[in-house]
């Protein structure tokens, strides 16, 4: 039985695009105009979806190695409205099930919780 996963990252990269953000972020000043009100909304939902990138990725469902995120997030993160709506623990569970049912296969090592 194979199984296909979708396309990963090495989590080093969400991370310093994660800290570029913030730090923009933390640079910003209160806006003086409708423009400079419009980047700041940008730059916010920027660092807010790079933060769920990263919760999701090395927390949530995080993978034994914990060194990788899906790439699947990306476009569940397009639309923050819905991310309220969503089954966070239907989803990690099932997660968790898939999770464990890889470790009854012999050629993989045991899962390890630290």
């Amino acid at each position: 039985m194979t199984k296909h996963w979708g396309g990963y990252v090495n989590i080093t990269h969400p991370k310093e695009s994660y800290d570029k953000v913030l730090n923009m972020c933390n640079q910003l000043e209160d806006p003086g105009d409708e423009e400079e009100a419009e980047e700041r909304e940008i730059v916010r939902t920027m660092c807010i979806k790079a933060f769920f990138l990263l919760l999701a990725g090395l927390t949530i469902f995080a993978n034994k190695n914990s060194k990788n995120v899906q790439l699947i997030w990306l476009t569940a993160l397009q639309d923050l409205d819905t991310v309220r709506e969503w089954s966070w623990g239907g989803m990690t569970l099932n997660f968790l099930y898939s999770q464990i049912s890889l470790t009854t296969y012999r050629r993989l090592a045991p899962l390890v919780v630290t």
